[in-house]
């Protein structure tokens, strides 16, 4: 998320925000999103974007009125506190997504290891983020529950979006940045679950998504 903020900002003294190249090792919180900024690391998107805007006068909202605000803000909850455990059950707690997902930490995490090394500490890894699934809620309902609650929050996305060019109007916003990501890792990914199945079926999300690539992202 934080690179389709940085490719948002253009224009707004994009050249003093420094992006940093992910070594999760370095993440100042244990996670990312993070980037280095005047040789400090800063962690948490929203952090982040509140940095932007008061050290850098970059506010990608503006134009927008306090309840359009309002509204950007709770979908951008929305995707980052639900939806993206939503995501995480996806690679984690699907089976058959697992065995391909864990292949892809093990080139991460561990790029010169053998599998017989790299296995039981990429499942170690796995069970780790299962757990917190489970202690954030979403992996105590079952997997028809899950797909129901998710299926839901994309399908109002949608319905907010409707034929839009960006969800809050003419012009990309912060929501923009969120909802680009969310959509992306579950479309795009080859995955299999009720939950890619019904995003896919939402023209109007997947025309974005490749609306926002083609502005945004053409050379890759």
């Amino acid at each position: 998320m934080v690179r389709i903020l940085v490719h948002l900002c253009r224009g707004e003294r994009q050249k003093r925000v420094t992006e940093l190249h992910l070594h999760f090792e370095k993440a100042p919180k244990g996670k990312v999103p993070f980037i280095e900024y005047q040789e400090k690391l800063i962690g948490d998107s929203t952090l982040i974007l509140e940095m932007f805007e008061e050290k850098e006068g970059i506010d990608l909202d503006r134009g927008l009125t306090a309840s359009d605000r309002a509204i950007s803000l709770a979908f951008r909850r929305m995707l980052k506190e639900n939806d993206y455990w939503g995501i995480v059950y996806l690679r984690y707690s699907v089976p058959e997504n697992w065995e391909i997902y864990r292949k892809i930490i093990a080139t991460i995490i561990y790029p010169e290891v053998p599998p017989s090394e790299w296995e039981p500490k990429v499942e170690e890894f796995g069970e780790k983020i299962r757990n917190q699934m489970y202690g954030h809620g979403l992996s105590r309902h079952s997997s028809s529950e899950i797909c129901q609650i998710i299926n839901a929050d994309f399908q109002a996305l949608s319905d907010f979006l409707a034929d839009k060019p960006f969800f809050m109007g003419e012009r990309p916003t912060t929501l923009d940045a969120t909802a680009y990501a969310s959509i992306g890792n579950v479309i795009k990914p080859p995955f299999k679950s009720p939950i890619v199945d019904y995003v896919a079926k939402l023209d109007n999300l997947c025309q974005y998504y490749e609306r926002m690539k083609k502005e945004f992202f053409s050379e890759i």
